[in-house]
Formats: C-alpha cells, sequence, structure tokens
C-alpha cells in the first residue's frame, strides 16, 4: 500500500504564492528600469516609442505601492493613483502633470529609500542597508529622469527633501511613541541638524544678497577649479546632514527606536540622489559622480559618528561592550511588512 500523499498546509501555499509575488514583483522592476535607462543609453534594437516613459510610469507605480506598504498607507489608492496619473502625464504630455510625477516619483523614492531598511548592529549590515537606500533613491532618480519633464532643480530638490524629511519625521514620530520618545540624543541631533540646515541657507543667501563681488567671483573660481580636478562637488545638504544621519541611525535603530528620528534626516539624502537626474540634459557622468562622493563621504563621516556616540554613551570596559553585542536586537517588521 502506497503511502498517503502529503499536501502543503495552508501557510506553506500562502508563503509560496508570496515568494513568487515578489519575484515576479522583481522582474517587472528589473524591466521598467531597463526601459527607464533607454533614456540615456541607445538600445541595440528598435523599442517602440515612449518606452522610457512607460519604465517610468512603472517605476513610480512600484515604488508608491511599496512606500505606502511600508508606511501603513493605503496600497490600493496610492497605487491606483501614481498609474493613472503617470499614464496621463505621458499621453497627455501636459508640461505640469509630467513635472509633478517627476516630484511625485523622486518623493516616493526617498521615503521608500530609507523606510525599506533594516536595524544594522554592524558595519557590514550597515553598508548593506545603506546600499540598499542608495540603490532604491537611484532607481528613482532614473525613473524621474525618463520622464523628460521641465523642472527647476534647485526647486524640486527642495521641495522633495522638505517633503520626504517630514513624511519620515512623521512615520519616526508613530514609530518612537510620539515626541515624548525622542529622548536627549533625538532632541540633540534634530537640533543640530535644523541648525546646519540654516546656517547654510542663510549663508547663500546673505552671500548671493550682500557679499562682494570680489568675494562671490573668488568662492565662484574656487568651485571652479575644485569640480575641474574632482570632476564633480558633493552636495552639502546631503554630505554633511542627510547621509551621516542615514548611517547613523540605520545603527541606532537596532537597540533604540529613537534611531527612527535619525532616519528621518536621511530622507535628504536619498531625495538628493533622486532628483540629481530629473534636469533635461543633465550632466549624468558629473551627478553621478558627485553622488559618490556624497555617498561615500557621508558613510565615513556616519560611521565616525556612531562609533564616537558609542564611545561617549556606550558601557565601559572590555567586558561590558562584549555584553552589551549579545544583547538581543530592537525587534522590527521585516522588510515586506508595514512597519507601522
Amino acid at each position: 500500500m502506497s503511502a498517503p500523499i502529503r499536501t502543503p498546509t495552508p501557510g506553506v501555499l500562502s508563503r509560496l504564492f508570496t515568494s513568487v509575488g515578489w519575484l515576479l514583483l522583481g522582474g517587472v522592476t528589473v524591466l521598467a528600469v531597463a526601459a527607464a535607462l533607454t533614456t540615456f543609453v541607445e538600445p541595440p534594437v528598435t523599442l517602440p516609442p515612449r518606452t522610457a516613459q512607460a519604465g517610468a510610469v512603472a517605476i513610480t507605480t512600484i515604488l508608491t505601492a511599496l512606500a505606502a506598504l511600508r508606511v501603513g498607507g493605503r496600497i490600493v489608492t496610492s497605487t491606483v493613483f501614481a498609474a493613472t496619473a503617470g499614464v496621463a502625464s505621458v499621453l497627455g504630455g501636459w508640461p505640469w502633470l509630467e513635472s509633478g510625477m517627476v516630484a511625485f516619483t523622486c518623493f516616493a523614492a526617498a521615503v521608500l529609500a530609507v523606510s525599506g531598511t533594516r536595524p544594522a548592529h554592524r558595519p557590514g549590515a550597515m553598508v548593506r542597508e545603506y546600499a540598499i537606500a542608495i540603490t532604491v533613491a537611484s532607481v528613482g532618480a532614473v525613473a524621474a529622469a525618463a520622464y523628460q519633464a521641465p523642472v527647476r532643480p534647485t526647486m524640486l530638490t527642495n521641495i522633495v527633501s522638505l517633503l520626504a524629511m517630514l513624511a519620515m519625521l512623521w512615520l519616526a514620530r508613530r514609530i518612537g511613541g510620539g515626541v515624548s520618545g525622542l529622548g536627549k540624543r533625538g532632541g540633540a541631533t534634530i537640533v543640530a541638524a535644523v541648525a546646519v540646515i540654516v546656517v547654510g541657507l542663510a549663508y547663500s543667501e546673505a552671500l548671493r544678497a550682500w557679499g562682494s563681488p570680489g568675494l562671490v567671483d573668488g568662492l565662484a573660481a574656487a568651485r571652479s577649479t575644485a569640480e575641474d580636478r574632482l570632476g564633480a562637488l558633493p552636495p552639502t545638504l546631503e554630505l554633511l546632514v542627510g547621509f551621516p544621519a542615514l548611517v547613523w541611525g540605520l545603527a541606532t535603530r537596532s537597540q533604540l527606536r529613537q534611531g527612527w528620528w535619525l532616519c528621518g534626516f536621511g530622507a535628504l539624502g536619498t531625495a538628493g540622489i533622486a532628483t540629481s537626474l530629473a534636469e533635461p540634459g543633465v550632466d549624468v557622468g558629473v551627478a553621478v559622480l558627485g553622488t559618490v562622493y556624497s555617498a561615500v563621504l557621508g558613510l565615513m563621516i556616519g560611521f565616525a559618528i556612531w562609533r564616537l556616540d558609542m564611545l561617549l554613551t556606550g558601557p565601559r570596559g572590555r567586558r561590558a561592550r562584549r555584553a552589551e553585542r549579545t544583547k538581543p536586537l530592537r525587534p522590527e517588521p521585516s522588510r515586506t511588512r508595514p512597519l507601522v
């Protein structure tokens, strides 16, 4: 008598369908990115018109759906809106809608790049999560460029950075139990980050309004010389605030939920990447090189700040530090689950 055939349990089937669904989504994303990349690279075969824009719409839809999933938003409503608005912008050809879709895509990419990460307790895991965030933001940058919409790059970067930072701080507030759960470390970080932003903007405006022609021309010449020698210059805000805050937040989240407040300012870095290619006719090589400089130096600065934080606030003595490393990490939902 043959042994009875054992059928899979519903739990196994559910996990199987979920895995297949994520694989299909990954395949569609790869195809969409390849289609959007035809904006920069001439394909070896003749493709239908608007192939790049179709890829951009698909990327925008996927980024929106995943971002809504992670922040606990309305996935179906957000996805339908993104797809409908994207198709309308491509078929209608309205410049205002095309520019709006660029901003929307960059915003979704910047938010997903940060919210899609996992806590990182060790340097290797930190670099991995950091690379994931940069990759997601870069996918958004490719989609934004594929729309080929008229945009003002400075205004676009400022708007997307502000909205992405506010969205991530709102998420940090929900995860961290409100402002009362901010703690001294989170409060000091917010004050320092806001101070850097305000001082940088105020200095730029004061220099533009009241700086002497000689000083302005000298700074412009120094900047031009440095750019000629290095090939590109890293954006200041991303370098000094966005990327270091993201690295520090990834490490802090493994033990303290206040790390999400740090990651909130990390959206400034991912927003800078997402908007870096949006301007039509931008020099791709210069933009990519500037992003690489900013990401690498920001990683080094963030890692140094994290180690200094551990040195000042961590346990004293070798035995205490060994015990600290063996402590269980703070649990967070998996990468494919809502955070709240």
